[in-house]
């Protein structure tokens, strides 16, 4: 069987009429159907399969099924039932994760203060790479790095007159070919915030950043794994990354924050990879497509259905790993929310909240929702929930 690319296709402009896509394509169904015959080869060729990644898969091919139970609705004028499958809530999901990242993006915005925020991307050596999948708690690390990197910046620049940043850290586990490289992005407030007094933040340098965030990640690998262990690979990195780790820190005049919060939690929720980019499944063999981000240019691959499958589950997170983490005046410890300005007023982020439940949702994209009655179009109600589910 082979498991590599068998086929790619680059180009400035991906011409769609050369790839015609019959149908549409859903992660779930590849999953329901490839998914008992991947486990089978994994288990021959060893591979080593996380147990949340069972978990997480699990419980997504059941979603809306009567394994995760059911609510039953009926209207009060005709009595018409019906039936409402409970979801599955998981991040792996396409579905569920649409809505948690809906609410992932609410939670934020509720948090942040009226003022430009500047997204930073902060990438590491590909020679690193492995040493996080390898120990998926050193990913820890590589939010830590970032904390001590715009903290210690800060400092050095504002400290005497105690001004305090804030920021908020979402790791991401993929490019965009799907493969494993780890890497952050922060949505940094261009404000510095004191006792009695605010900063506006406008030059952000990221030539700096660069270097002092890869001596500050080297340094903390260097303690998890041991001196001895990695020296030679920092000194690798070192000696090929003269200028340090790739920071991205520019301006981004075309997105605001809003656009921001959406484009950095666009895949927090969901599995990495978005099955509209998915062009053909014929037989074992899947075709899609992505925009390479080093030179723009569109690439068309053709996979074995089971490298597919092991590109995208390995960005399952552990159980109960903070994705998205919150750190200066936006951390929870912080003294200063009662005196700011809010992004987005309270009474609209609960009109969001209340927006963003399943059946208001239905409406928004179907213009239609199954609580309403077919016959007499009364809202029905909810008679009975069986919350008993299984994964068996």
């Amino acid at each position: 069987m082979k498991e590599n690319i068998i086929k790619t296709y680059t180009s400035k402009y991906l011409m769609f009429k050369d790839f015609p896509k019959e149908q549409s394509y859903s992660i779930r169904d590849i999953f329901i159907d490839h998914w008992s015959d991947f486990c089978e080869y994994a288990n021959d060729n060893n591979l080593n399969i996380r147990d949340i990644v069972y978990f997480e898969v699990a419980k997504m091919m059941k979603c809306k099924t009567p394994q995760l139970g059911f609510s039953l609705y009926e209207c009060s004028k005709c009595h018409n039932t019906h039936i409402q499958f409970h979801t599955c809530k998981s991040k792996f999901c396409t579905s569920c994760g649409n809505k948690y990242s809906n609410d992932r993006v609410i939670s934020i915005e509720s948090k942040l203060y009226n003022c430009n925020h500047r997204h930073l991307v902060f990438t590491i050596h590909d020679a690193l790479w492995n040493l996080f999948r390898e120990d998926r708690n050193r990913l820890n690390l590589l939010f830590e790095a970032v904390n001590i990197t715009i903290s210690s910046w800060f400092k050095d620049r504002y400290g005497k007159k105690e001004f305090k940043p804030g920021f908020i850290l979402v790791i991401h586990t993929f490019g965009r070919d799907d493969k494993w490289n780890p890497h952050i992005h922060a949505l940094l407030a261009e404000l510095g915030v004191s006792n009695n007094n605010c900063k506006k933040i406008d030059f952000i340098p990221f030539d700096m950043l660069r270097k002092r965030f890869q001596k500050v990640l080297l340094d903390l690998l260097e303690k998890n794994i041991g001196k001895q262990n990695f020296r030679q690979l920092k000194n690798k990195v070192y000696s090929t990354s003269k200028n340090g780790f790739y920071v991205r820190a520019k301006k981004n005049e075309n997105l605001g924050t809003k656009q921001n919060i959406k484009y950095v939690l666009r895949y927090c929720g969901r599995p990495a990879f978005a099955a509209s980019k998915i062009l053909k499944i014929d037989g074992d063999y899947i075709t899609f497509w992505y925009q390479r981000h080093e030179d723009d240019l569109f690439v068309v691959e053709t996979v074995h259905i089971f490298e597919f499958i092991k590109r995208i589950i390995i960005h399952i997170p552990e159980y109960q790993f903070k994705t998205i983490r919150y750190y200066g005046f936006y951390s929870k410890k912080s003294k200063f929310h009662d005196k700011m300005i809010m992004l987005v007023h309270p009474q609209k982020i609960e009109f969001a909240r209340k927006f963003n439940k399943w059946f208001l949702l239905s409406l928004k994209t179907f213009n239609d929702s199954p609580l309403i009655c077919s016959k007499c179009k009364t809202v029905m109600q909810l008679q009975y929930r069986c919350t008993k589910w299984r994964l068996a």
